[in-house]
């Protein structure tokens, strides 16, 4: 189960989340493009499942790619969920769905599953549940993208991987209140090390799992059924 916390937290930072993103990421787009890139299927209107996505900002990639896919969005928070529903209304290849994704039932079969910074919120059993529910509900050949944050091998080096991130992000750019729920946001992050990340993720019967991007603490895994 998610942290119900959590959920407040993002319902509170909605509407200026979007903004933030590249602020507090470095290189985001960068990530999404390549992100986009590897989403690679042959069905022109494939089923994608977007876990923790928010206001979208990722589906939004991969729409520009798949213009005739069809989208399910889910998430803790209703309220990124309801910024999400504006951004793409009007298409009615798109499904919201609003709750917590390891509670969530996934009836469908999907070609990709993608997620972007959510994952590592989860404590280390649960991202092992997720990869696996995340394996049982694509088809054969489906593809798994994970944009997320791990930990890094030595304690040293994760001083390493913050140092360069609070040196990169536009901190002075953010008011004191938008600073505080930031913050307070990452007080919720329980990354995982990239090479149990990968190993859960093997375990699961995902085949080709690679780690296609990496910039310190920040990193894109894919995997395949």
């Amino acid at each position: 189960m998610v942290d119900k916390s959590l959920k407040s937290k993002f319902d509170r930072g909605a509407k200026k989340y979007d903004g933030q993103r590249h602020q507090i990421i470095p290189n985001l787009d960068q990530m999404y493009s390549i992100m986009t890139e590897l989403a690679s299927c042959k069905i022109p209107g494939p089923k994608i499942l977007d876990l923790g996505a928010g206001t979208g900002l990722l589906t939004n990639y991969m729409l520009k790619k798949y213009s005739q896919g069809h989208f399910t969005l889910l998430d803790i928070s209703d309220e990124m969920l309801n910024i999400a529903r504006e951004r793409f209304k009007g298409n009615p290849n798109f499904k919201f769905i609003n709750g917590d994704y390891l509670e969530a039932d996934f009836v469908e079969k999907y070609d990709i599953v993608i997620s972007s910074l959510s994952i590592h919120h989860l404590k280390d059993h649960s991202k092992r549940i997720i990869y696996s529910k995340i394996y049982e509900s694509l088809n054969i050949g489906g593809i798994f993208l994970n944009l997320d944050q791990v930990y890094a091998p030595s304690l040293e080096n994760e001083d390493i991987y913050q140092r360069n991130w609070f040196e990169k992000i536009e901190l002075k750019s953010l008011s004191p209140s938008e600073k505080e729920i930031i913050f307070d946001r990452m007080k919720h992050d329980r990354p995982a090390t990239l090479e149990n990340n990968l190993k859960w993720i093997k375990s699961c019967g995902f085949i080709n799992v690679d780690v296609f991007y990496k910039y310190y603490n920040f990193c894109i895994l894919y995997g395949k059924k």
